[in-house]
């Protein structure tokens, strides 16, 4: 009875430790996989983004302007016209703003009494259709039209989450009326939040991207406006790229604007998730090798462990016991100590939790997430078990108790 019960200790001590290794697997796969699924805020599907730039004053055709006020209504003209092609249902001008983008920029916006001096919101320039390019809606229902409106009213509009990280507010909703100060000095009012858009098909809008707002895009912006993004009706995409571009030097050119190139959002979005979807992969191939490993290892403790007890199987059957009733009792042995051992692994998870040393997703403890990793986790180590029990235990149900009741 004392080597069984000292067997058991390690025992315990062995699921223990490979449970609270099991639950930051788990932890980091729910992680990947709740994020891969979160809504994206926005829609890129039918939309591409035309390159402009300007003529260099070498150019023959270059048109000297007296002030930026021509300029900036040569821009508009040009975004007229490529919204007056058949084929284009919306388009908007914007900087640092379009989705799957690179390049960032970043203010500070007080909301009521809560000051983002040490959390700045991503910024996103953009004008009132950016939001019908994009499909964005109000986190309150607005529509992406009404959006516009309040956008050219109030010049910013935050996202719904962008007090989430700094004060753990989830929701604007409730400060709507309240006033907004950008960068401590221009006072506007908040009307509405939008739906949180991701920063990438791998990001979360938990992260620190997700804080973000959007500013009216404004003539000074010009020199950083990263082109005309635009929606194309359904059905119209094919060779929308090389049409448009065939007819750009004849009816898209205004003053010095001109458009460069076409590039799809479909193209974008793949070169800008190339590095996450390889990450992304690896996590899932390391994830999955370390279960493996942790499975052949469990298979082989309780493959031993049933091995050493063929002559206890065999007194058994020959007492009575039916291969249920054994089975139940060496794969219950297992189970039971998994039961006992699994308590103090989830105060273990519990504070490896708290203190972040696992993925960080939705602040840095959602009882949902803890739940869903620890079950996980749990399932997956009972399941070793009664697989790691029950080959070798039918192997050794299958020696007549003759042969395994026999000494070397």
């Amino acid at each position: 009875m004392r080597a069984e019960w000292r067997a058991n200790t390690w025992m315990a001590i062995e699921l223990l430790l490979v449970s609270v290794v099991l639950f930051v697997l788990a932890d980091k796969i729910y992680t990947v996989i709740a994020t891969i699924n979160e809504p994206l805020g926005f829609d890129t599907e039918h939309c591409y983004i035309l390159r402009v730039r300007e003529l260099s004053e070498a150019a023959p055709e270059y048109k000297k302007y007296e002030n930026q006020g021509e300029r900036w209504s040569d821009l508009l003209t040009l975004k007229e016209r490529v919204l007056a092609r058949p084929e284009i249902s919306d388009a908007t001008m914007s900087s640092n703003a379009h989705p799957y983008n690179p390049n960032n920029s970043s203010n500070q916006l007080d909301i009521d009494t809560f000051s983002m001096a040490d959390a700045p919101l991503l910024v996103r320039r953009v004008d009132p259709d950016f939001f019908k390019v994009f499909k964005i809606e109000g986190a309150n229902g607005e529509t992406a039209e009404q959006l516009g409106e309040i956008l050219m009213k109030e010049r910013i509009i935050p996202s719904d989450n962008a007090l989430l990280r700094k004060a753990g507010i989830r929701s604007l909703k409730n400060l709507y009326g309240k006033q907004m100060v950008l960068s401590g000095q221009d006072t506007m009012t908040l009307r509405a939040s939008f739906k949180p858009m991701k920063y990438s098909d791998y990001g979360t809008v938990h992260g620190w991207a997700g804080a973000s707002m959007f500013e009216r895009f404004h003539p000074s912006m010009m020199g950083f406006m990263e082109g005309i993004s635009v929606r194309v009706k359904d059905n119209m995409d094919k060779d929308f790229a090389e049409k448009l571009m065939a007819d750009a030097d004849k009816d898209l050119r205004v003053g010095n604007w001109y458009i460069a190139s076409v590039d799809s959002f479909d193209f974008i979005k793949k070169e800008f998730n190339r590095n996450s979807v390889t990450e992304t992969r690896n996590v899932i191939i390391c994830a999955l090798f370390l279960l493996v490993n942790i499975f052949l290892g469990i298979l082989g403790t309780f493959w031993f462990r049933t091995q050493q007890r063929i002559r206890e199987i065999a007194l058994r059957m020959v007492s009575g016991a039916t291969r249920i009733d054994i089975f139940r009792r060496i794969v219950g042995e297992g189970e039971v100590l998994l039961l006992l051992v699994t308590p103090i692994a989830i105060v273990i998870d519990y504070l490896l939790t708290i203190y972040e040393f696992t993925s960080w997703y939705d602040g840095y403890f959602s009882p949902m997430h803890f739940c869903v990793s620890a079950l996980a986790a749990w399932a997956l180590m009972a399941m070793m078990i009664a697989i790691g029990i029950y080959f070798p235990a039918r192997r050794a149900m299958s020696i007549s108790p003759a042969a395994a009741m026999k000494t070397d």
